[in-house]
């Protein structure tokens, strides 16, 4: 899971992405990058949060008016400081020059390195859509007929999810264009300003740099966008969309839309079905900031608990996307306070968007009881997790599932209740969630293997087969 966005116009758009990329930072926070092109390559990118990495004006402001940027959340490589620098992105070639940017997965990696005799440079599935793209454009007069043909041919030879960016120039003649896969697993929207347009991930972020939205860029689609504002569009693989339902409980902001849908409103209602399914007798609904404050709302509004705020978050980081345990735990333990004069004698609901696992619910517990709660009753937004994600999210263990038994079955919730410390605990069920979202979703993290996309369900259960020493299994 990352962050990705491109510009192009008529303006320097290096400010801009530097903006942007502020309002995709919750999408990854291992490394961030930018790549702006006047006729010349200028880079930046380096392990950390975007404030570290720009942290002088002159990185913050450099030439060109296209380039694009990343927030980097790893799932491929390793992941001690050396290799998240080695791969941060933007990455780039230069015969012929094309850059790439790219949020999702690709997991027949090992399949699209046998396509193109060019080596990679880095342990990044970026890779395998940068290089074979630059085999299909080499020696190529660069036009959107061209880029169609490239791009249709790499299209069809990627297994995964991705949602793409890409930069090209021959001569004087810059494209910014974006590849979806079929099934849009990967959030892509398309803005625009004054004959400036806008590929990223979040409609956040033009907000954020006062662009309009224009559309949701559609699964399987093409689009190009040369220097004068023309845009090109195709879709040349039609499926029934499946949206990661883990952008509505999770990754994406409360205030971006998916698919024309609200992040916001789709929390409040999983909040409020959550009280339906699951009532409990309480004096308090308080949320666990800050991705559980949507979820509590709705679930205080169905079920008449008023709302409190008994935990209050210090640190701006998420813990769920740190790569280590080690770093997760750390962010839990400094990251949140608990006010006693809220919680002492209460019944307390706490109310979280998911558990994976279980490294903040246990803390946070035993924090809500050490403040004097009677009672502490687990209600989560999302149902239970049990297998890796081989699609963008960086789950890659069977072990690593609070909820799941070693049989592979989801324990019993008031087994699970005993093991975090809790009174109750109860999670929305899966049809709570679809109906929720209001559309059908790829859930194959909670419904195993079958919450794929169907043709991808033999190939992620043979990874799931192949799983073990701690890599992960498509690496």
């Amino acid at each position: 899971m990352c962050g990705i966005v491109g510009i192009i116009g008529g303006k320097p758009v290096s400010r801009l992405i530097y903006h942007s990329l502020f309002a995709l930072q919750h999408r990854g926070q291992s490394s961030a990058g930018k790549l702006t092109y006047d006729g010349n390559i200028h880079v930046i990118k380096d392990v950390g949060l975007v404030r570290d990495v720009f942290d002088e004006e002159k990185k913050i402001d450099t030439p060109g008016n296209v380039g694009i940027g990343h927030t980097r959340y790893s799932t491929a490589g390793m992941d001690d400081l050396e290799s998240l620098k080695k791969n941060a992105q933007p990455e780039y070639l230069v015969n012929p020059f094309l850059s790439a940017v790219q949020n999702g997965n690709i997991y027949n990696t090992s399949e699209m390195s046998k396509i193109t005799e060019r080596k990679p440079r880095t342990d990044c599935d970026v890779q395998w859509l940068l290089l074979p793209m630059a085999d299909n454009l080499f020696k190529k007069e660069l036009n959107a007929d061209t880029i169609f043909d490239a791009c249709k041919d790499v299209m069809n030879k990627l297994k995964g999810s991705y949602s793409a960016l890409f930069l090209a120039d021959s001569g004087d003649n810059p494209f910014l264009f974006s590849i979806t896969d079929p099934y849009k697993i990967r959030p892509l929207v398309l803005g625009k300003n004054n004959g400036m347009y806008c590929l990223t991930s979040e409609t956040r972020v033009f907000k954020k740099i006062n662009f309009e939205y224009v559309k949701d860029i559609p699964g399987g689609s093409i689009i190009i966008i040369d220097k004068d504002g023309n845009i090109f569009e195709k879709q040349i693989i039609k499926k029934i969309e499946k949206p990661c339902m883990f952008e509505y409980v999770y990754f994406a902001k409360p205030d971006s839309r998916i698919n024309a849908r609200s992040v916001h409103n789709v929390r409040i209602e999983i909040g409020r079905l959550l009280a339906k399914e699951n009532p409990i007798k309480a004096d308090i609904v308080s949320p666990v900031p800050e991705s559980g404050r949507h979820y509590a709302t709705g679930f205080s509004r169905e079920s008449g608990i008023p709302l409190d705020e008994g935990l209050m978050k210090d640190k701006d980081e998420r813990s769920f996307i740190h790569q280590t345990q080690e770093n997760r735990d750390k962010v839990v333990k400094e990251g949140l306070s608990f006010l006693r004069s809220v919680l002492k004698g209460k019944r307390v609901v706490l109310v979280d968007d998911s558990i994976v696992r279980g490294t903040n619910i246990r803390k946070l517990v035993r924090g809500v009881k050490e403040a004097g709660s009677k009672e502490v009753h687990i209600r989560v937004g999302c149902p239970p997790l049990i297998a890796p994600c081989y699609l963008g999210i960086d789950m890659r263990s069977r072990k690593e599932f609070l909820a799941r038994e070693s049989s592979g079955k989801i324990k019993a919730f008031d087994k699970i209740a005993k093991e975090v410390g809790a009174d109750s605990l109860a999670y929305i069920s899966l049809d709570g969630l679809r109906k929720a979202i209001g559309f059908d979703t790829c859930r194959g993290c909670i419904d195993f293997p079958d919450g794929y996309p169907s043709e991808m369900i033999d190939d992620v259960s043979n990874l799931f087969k192949k799983e073990g020493g701690g890599m992960r299994a498509y690496e």
